[in-house]
């Protein structure tokens, strides 16, 4: 099976095209892919505790691993007590890990 990591970079409050992003990632993740996600920029929004995004809590409860990138959720004073359960922080090294992993990496 492959490997993928998608870099969410979009809000999926103000973006509709990311439950779509979300459903796909979910789909390759049933497929037995092996799948990650790695939030940067707006695209961190849906991992705040309290915030409900449907398609995206759906990948957490599956166990599809999720990562904030730090760099992100300080520009947004987003405090990693403030992520729901089941994130990881990181940084974009795991950008560069996957793709010398020669993974797929695919930015939203």
């Amino acid at each position: 099976m492959s490997q993928y990591l998608f870099i969410q970079s979009q809000d999926p409050f103000t973006e509709s095209r990311t439950r779509h992003q979300f459903d796909l990632i979910g789909q390759l993740h049933e497929a037995g892919h092996d799948v990650s996600v790695l939030l940067v920029q707006n695209g961190v929004t849906p991992a705040r505790r309290g915030a409900r995004t449907g398609s995206f809590d759906r990948l957490l409860d599956w166990g599809v691993p999720v990562l904030a990138d730090t760099f992100s959720l300080e520009q947004r004073e987003i405090d990693d007590a403030d992520l729901k359960d089941n994130i990881g922080l990181s940084s974009l090294h795991v950008v560069i890990d996957a793709m010398l992993a020669n993974g797929k990496v695919i930015w939203h």
